[in-house]
């Protein structure tokens, strides 16, 4: 892609702004910042709301559209590069701060050996290969095109790392074992196989919730961890045999549309709910309820969905009168309050007070301040 604005002098402005954060401390992770131009990686930049929905986009080979596509490139802001037709994001360029934690979090001495999971754009490994050397990178996609795609903008920066259309959430034991891994997409659950191919002393780094959690892996091949300050939010990773998540659309209609059984609820349980701290506690334990809200139709309405089963729940609130109107298999507000609650008896811990033990076999089990203290729950 030619442009004409100086792209050194944009991405030293980027690095300094993430610098300034707070963000940027490691000056071999602000080198690799400086070194890579993230324009080759997003040739177009969509326009996303704070609802979430898509809209327009703007495309660097425009010259009407040359300044305002560079400014959203080079500023600190994750950048929506796929869509579906539907309008659901399906690729991205994560926020240049929380990459920059992430990468840092990986403490890397500059030849380990890494897994990528989720290529993308394909510039999170663009910056892995500047500290680690391209040999030592491999990264896989589930998506055939946007791996191809990455692989040509990959070479356009001079970069050529093992680029792989594969389903990430096995890992690529191919080429293990590895020194690190690092998800740059959502999963449910910690994959067992990241953790059977990282060599022990070595960091799985994966994404839960809205939290990101760097796990040691010991001699016995268990991860364990404490949740970053950072908060993260990436799109979840896709299986290859199944569907993505409901849209926000589809959310709504189900919940608001459905006729299911009414009760009454306790107004505590719906406050906790809605703390943020709380959110990334009960979601971490039931990652497979969507939720939006809250809606205001006489009073706030939340709405939780469940895309495998299709069921639902309704939480309206009112001044001090909750009622919860649930529907299909599962009762699932039932059983997201009870984490709520497990939460507040717990102390309320913020989210980085939080800590995740894996072990080879899968078993996932949450933990506040020390992985044997009082408070720890095995997750299903």
């Amino acid at each position: 892609m030619t442009l004409t604005l100086d792209h050194e002098e944009l991405r030293q402005r980027l690095v300094a702004r993430i610098r300034h954060s707070g963000h940027l401390t490691n000056p071999r992770v602000a080198a690799a910042f400086a070194a890579v131009p993230r324009h080759v990686f997003a040739p177009a930049a969509y326009h996303v709301d704070e609802a979430g929905q898509v809209g327009d986009v703007l495309r660097g080979d425009r010259p009407e559209q040359r300044a305002a596509y560079l400014e959203a490139v080079y500023s600190d802001n994750a950048i929506v590069t796929q869509v579906t037709a539907d309008g659901r994001v399906t690729s991205s360029s994560t926020q240049p701060g929380v990459m920059a934690v992430m990468l840092e979090a990986l403490d890397l001495a500059g030849n380990e050996r890494v897994l990528e999971i989720g290529t993308g754009s394909g510039y999170n490994a663009a910056l892995l290969c500047a500290l680690v050397g391209e040999t030592n990178v491999t990264t896989v996609d589930i998506d055939r095109d946007l791996v191809n795609q990455a692989i040509t903008a990959l070479g356009a920066a001079d970069y050529r790392p093992a680029a792989i259309a594969a389903d990430g959430l096995t890992g690529h034991p191919r080429r293990a074992p590895y020194d690190r891994i690092i998800a740059t997409c959502s999963v449910r659950r910690v994959p067992a196989a990241w953790l059977r191919q990282t060599r022990p002393g070595g960091i799985v780094l994966a994404n839960l919730s809205y939290g990101v959690v760097p796990l040691r892996v010991d001699d016995n091949g268990n991860g364990i961890g404490r949740f970053l300050p950072q908060v993260a939010a990436f799109i979840e990773a896709r299986p290859a045999d199944g569907p993505l998540g409901p849209s926000v659309d589809e959310i709504v209609r189900t919940c608001m549309e459905g006729r299911g059984a009414d009760s009454a609820a306790d107004v505590r349980a719906v406050e906790l709910f809605t703390d943020p701290n709380c959110e990334f506690f009960w979601h971490l334990a039931q990652p497979d309820v969507y939720q939006c809200g809250p809606l205001l139709d006489g009073g706030e309405v939340h709405c939780l969905v469940d895309g495998a089963t299709g069921s639902w729940a309704r939480v309206r609130h009112h001044g001090d009168e909750v009622t919860v109107t649930q529907g299909g298999g599962r009762r699932m507000w039932d059983e997201v309050a009870a984490w709520c609650l497990r939460w507040d008896q717990a102390g309320r811990p913020g989210h980085n007070r939080l800590g995740l033990t894996v072990t080879p076999e899968g078993r996932q089990t949450v933990w506040v301040d020390t992985p044997t203290g009082r408070w720890r729950w095995d997750l299903a």
